[in-house]
């Protein structure tokens, strides 16, 4: 007979037969006696998430700049003026081009993507993300800054749009909580906000479309995965850090639910 998973409870997990009042919850393939144990594992696994492992540092992309004069798309005095004025305006140097009127969208586009080492795409039909494949609710696609709008089932690939920078820490938060391997095409920043605008997820599973909440700090996303557990009494919690907040995925019986905790370390969120 196995005790409560939360070492400072030590309370026996009841008999089989035992009423549904004390059949405890489970999390994670681990048994808690209460709603508090499982609140109290949460918030100590979100204050101890583990920090990316230390990569080595890629070369730097080559420069903006370059890449449109490679493309023939500006010449070198127009590139001398549009960093003279950027200088003064602090605009992104593809805006300050686009600005002065030296180049199209087009080619900064493809540039960028070249940059970023991804595909892109000049024309984008946002009808495909009425429906849009994967199961993430719109709250967290925006949070993400990413929009699926197609998949591939059998690959488990699922097609996203974004802007550049590309998200990369979001990107590997997504393989990590649903499984997905995400394929990145970047698109023109008000293609991407009329996307998210748009977007509506398709039911990708048994248990629906899943849900989203915006927490404001670690306490009381604890507490939210706790009620959820309560409600489902069986679930699994899995989190990834991303640049400003922490998604936290909790998969139960019945319903899935993201929560999207500010940004911030967790000493900073007590």
């Amino acid at each position: 007979m196995p005790r409560c998973a939360d070492p400072r409870c030590g309370r026996w997990r009841p008999a089989l037969r035992a009423p549904q009042w004390m059949a405890g919850i489970r999390m994670n393939d681990a048994w808690y006696c209460s709603r508090a144990c499982v609140e109290t594992a949460a918030r100590e696994g979100l204050d101890g998430r583990a920090k990316p492992a230390a990569t080595v540092a890629p070369l730097p992309p080559l420069k903006l700049g370059v890449l449109l004069r490679h493309q023939g798309a500006i010449t070198e005095p127009q590139l001398d003026l549009a960093l003279a004025m950027q200088r003064a305006s602090g605009l992104p140097l593809g805006a300050q081009l686009q600005q002065l009127g030296f180049v199209g969208p087009d080619p900064i586009l493809k540039s960028l993507a070249t940059q970023s080492q991804v595909s892109y795409l000049t024309t984008f039909d946002v009808a495909k993300v009425q429906r849009g494949p994967g199961g993430l609710p719109a709250e967290t696609v925006r949070a993400l800054g990413v929009v699926p709008f197609e998949a591939d089932e059998a690959r488990r690939v699922l097609r996203v749009i974004c802007t550049a920078p590309v998200p990369r820490t979001a990107l590997r938060a997504l393989v990590k909580l649903t499984g997905w391997t995400p394929e990145p095409y970047l698109v023109d920043d008000t293609v991407l906000e009329l996307a998210m605008d748009l977007y509506q997820p398709a039911h990708a599973n048994a248990r629906g479309q899943a849900e989203a909440q915006r927490v404001s700090n670690v306490r009381d996303a604890a507490a939210y995965v706790a009620e959820a557990a309560a409600r489902d009494r069986s679930v699994t919690m899995r989190h990834a850090d991303c640049d400003e907040y922490t998604w936290v995925r909790v998969e139960g019986r019945e319903r899935i639910t993201d929560f999207l905790v500010a940004g911030g370390s967790p000493s900073e969120q007590a």
